[in-house]
C-alpha cells in the first residue's frame, strides 16, 4: 500500500507561475530574482493557505538556481532553513540561529533563513534578532511569515520589505480545483466546486483539503453537488428558493414544515436565518444588472435567483432583509431558537399580504367621501357603495383593536342614521382681557411643569395682531420655543384671527459693587454674632 500524499502537498507550486491568486506579489520577487534586487530580509504576510510559505521556498531555490521540480522533496538543507517560530520562541533559539548565520554557504550563493509564523516570538527574541536583521552577513537572506502582522513589532516591520498576501478569489480557486480533477479523470458539477470553493474563504489549502474529504466520500468518479452540501453540512440553496416563494405567497404553513425537516436534516435554525438573509441579498442584486457580478454564486444559480426576483417586488426584499438581521441579532438571546425561527417566518409571510382590488369607479368614490368630510363635519347617512368599499379593505386585514372596540351593527329590518352634531368653535373678541383669560386657561393646562407655568406668566401685550412676551433671560427663551407651537394652536382655537407670537428679552444688569473687607466683616457678624467676639478676643484687624 502505497503512503497516501494529500493534495495541499502533492500539488504545491514549484514555480512562480504555478502560485494562484498572487500575481502582485510574484511578479515582483520574479524582477528582483531577474535584476538581482533581492532583499536580505522579507515579511510575508496574509490569511492562511494563500501561498506565504510556498513563495519563500520557491524564491529560496530561485536565487541559489536549484532545480526544484518535485514538491515532495525537501529543499536543500545546507542552504535553506526552515524555522518554525511557534515551537523556537525564546531567546535562546534566536541566538542558535545566529550562530548558524556566521558561517557561509557551503554550496550555492545564499543561506536563505524562513521563519514561520513570526509573531509568535517573545519580545525579547525580537529584540535579540533585531541586529542581525538588518546587517546580515551579504550571503545570508531572512524571509519571514506570518498570518498576524499587527502582532510584530513595529522595529522589525521597519527592517523588512513587506509583501501583502490576498484571499484568493473563489473564481481562481475553482479553476485550480477543475484543474487538478482534469489530470486525475474525475468529473464534477460545475456547483459542487463553487461550493467548495465559497466555503474555502479564500484559503485554497482549505479548498484541497475538502476535496480530498469529498473524493473519499464518493463511490464512483464523479462529484455531485449533493456530495459536497452533505459533507460539508452546508444548506441546500433549493430549500432557500423554495421557503422564499412560501414567504411571499404568504403560506406559513408550509414554510413551517420546510423549516422543520431542515432542522430534522442536522441543521440548526441559525442555518436557515443566515441562509435567508444572504439568498435575500442576492435577490436583491440581481435586479441589478451592475450587481450580479458581485454575487459569490455560480452562473447556473445567476440565472435562478434572477428568475426568483422579478416575481418577487423590491419593498418586500428590503423589508425581509431588515426583518432577518433584527431577528438574526437576538437569536442567541432567544430560549427557543426553534419558535424564534418560526416567528420570523410568520412576520415574513405578513408581509405581503394581498390587498382587495378596487376598481377606479370606487376610488373615486372613496376620494369624493373623504373630501366631503373634510368640508362638513356632519357625517350623513353613508351610502350603500362606500360601506361595501370599506368593509371590502378592511375584510382581508382584520385588527383586533378594531374588533374589540366594534359595536354590534344594526339589524337589517332597522335603519341606522348615523349622525354626529355639529362642533362650531366658539369665537371671542381678540383683546388683552380676553388674552390673558385664554394663556390662564393655556397656563392650567400644562400640568406641573413648574417653569412653563412661570414663563407664560410674564408681562404680555398685544400690537396689531402680534401677541408680543417679556422674558427676563436666554432659559426662559428656550422654555417658551418648546411650548410655542402649541400656545399659537390653542389661541389660533379661540380667536378668529391669524396671530403671531413674538418675544422680546428684558436682561436686568446687575451694578458690579465693590466691597471692602470692612463690609463683609459686619456681613457676616450679621448672620453669626460670635465672630465679633472671636475678633475682640483675638485683637485682629479687618485687613488679614
Amino acid at each position: 500500500m502505497e503512503k497516501y500524499i494529500v493534495s495541499a502537498r502533492k500539488y504545491r507550486p514549484t514555480k512562480f507561475d504555478d502560485v494562484v491568486g498572487q500575481d502582485h506579489v510574484t511578479t515582483t520577487l520574479q524582477n528582483a530574482v531577474k535584476n538581482n534586487k533581492v532583499a536580505q530580509s522579507l515579511l510575508f504576510c496574509g490569511p492562511r493557505g494563500v501561498g506565504k510559505t510556498t513563495c519563500a521556498r520557491i524564491l529560496a531555490n530561485e536565487i541559489n538556481e536549484f532545480d526544484f521540480n518535485n514538491p515532495l522533496e525537501n529543499s536543500n538543507n545546507f542552504n535553506i532553513y526552515e524555522l518554525d517560530a511557534a515551537s523556537n520562541n525564546s531567546v535562546d533559539d534566536i541566538r542558535n540561529l545566529i550562530e548558524q548565520v556566521r558561517y557561509p554557504p557551503q554550496s550555492g550563493k545564499f543561506k536563505v533563513y524562513i521563519i514561520d509564523e513570526v509573531h509568535m516570538l517573545s519580545n525579547a527574541a525580537f529584540n535579540a534578532f533585531l541586529k542581525t536583521l538588518e546587517e546580515p552577513p551579504s550571503y545570508a537572506i531572512f524571509i519571514l511569515a506570518t498570518t498576524e502582522k499587527n502582532r510584530v513589532i513595529p522595529t522589525i516591520l521597519s527592517r523588512c520589505q513587506i509583501y501583502d498576501f490576498n484571499r484568493i478569489e473563489i473564481q481562481d480557486i475553482k479553476n485550480k480545483l477543475s484543474e487538478i480533477l482534469d489530470s486525475e479523470n474525475i468529473k464534477y458539477e460545475d456547483e459542487a466546486l463553487h461550493l467548495i470553493a465559497r466555503k474555502a474563504d479564500g484559503a485554497l489549502r482549505d479548498a484541497l483539503s475538502t476535496l480530498d474529504l469529498i473524493k473519499t466520500f464518493i463511490k464512483e468518479s464523479s462529484i455531485k453537488l449533493d456530495d459536497v452540501t452533505k459533507n460539508l453540512n452546508i444548506l441546500d440553496t433549493d430549500y432557500l428558493f423554495k421557503i422564499s416563494n412560501f414567504i411571499y405567497n404568504g403560506d406559513v404553513t408550509n414554510s413551517i414544515i420546510l423549516h422543520k425537516e431542515i432542522i430534522s436534516n442536522g441543521f440548526e435554525s441559525i442555518s436557515l436565518l443566515s441562509g435567508l438573509t444572504s439568498h435575500f441579498k442576492n435577490l436583491l442584486y440581481s435586479k441589478n444588472e451592475k450587481l450580479v457580478e458581485l454575487m459569490d454564486v455560480s452562473e447556473s444559480e445567476k440565472i435562478k435567483y434572477k428568475t426568483q426576483s422579478e416575481e418577487i417586488e423590491n419593498d418586500f426584499i428590503e423589508k425581509g432583509i431588515e426583518l432577518l438581521n433584527e431577528f438574526g441579532i437576538k437569536y442567541k438571546q432567544s430560549n427557543d431558537h426553534q419558535i424564534h425561527t418560526e416567528i420570523v417566518l410568520m412576520k415574513l409571510s405578513s408581509l405581503n399580504k394581498k390587498k382587495t382590488k378596487v376598481t377606479t369607479a370606487e376610488k373615486k368614490d372613496i376620494i369624493n367621501v373623504e373630501s366631503s368630510k373634510k368640508i362638513d363635519p356632519v357625517i350623513s347617512k353613508p351610502k350603500p357603495s362606500e360601506t361595501r368599499i370599506e368593509e371590502e379593505l378592511d375584510k382581508d386585514t382584520p385588527n383586533l383593536k378594531n374588533i374589540l372596540n366594534e359595536s354590534p351593527k344594526p339589524k337589517k329590518e332597522e335603519k341606522a342614521e348615523i349622525i354626529e352634531e355639529k362642533i362650531v368653535p366658539i369665537i371671542i373678541d381678540f383683546n388683552i382681557d380676553n388674552l390673558n383669560n385664554a394663556i390662564k386657561e393655556f397656563r392650567e393646562g400644562v400640568g406641573n411643569k413648574k417653569s412653563e407655568e412661570a414663563v407664560l406668566k410674564r408681562e404680555i401685550s398685544i400690537v396689531d395682531s402680534s401677541v408680543i412676551l417679556s422674558l427676563e433671560n436666554e432659559l426662559e427663551l428656550s422654555i417658551f420655543e418648546d411650548l410655542k407651537s402649541r400656545l399659537h394652536s390653542f389661541l389660533k382655537s379661540k380667536f378668529d384671527k391669524s396671530i403671531e407670537l413674538k418675544t422680546k428679552l428684558n436682561v436686568k444688569k446687575k451694578e458690579k459693587t465693590i466691597y471692602t473687607n470692612k463690609d463683609k466683616f459686619e456681613y457676616l457678624s450679621k448672620q453669626n454674632s460670635n465672630l465679633e467676639d472671636l475678633k475682640n478676643k483675638l485683637g485682629l484687624d479687618y485687613e488679614f
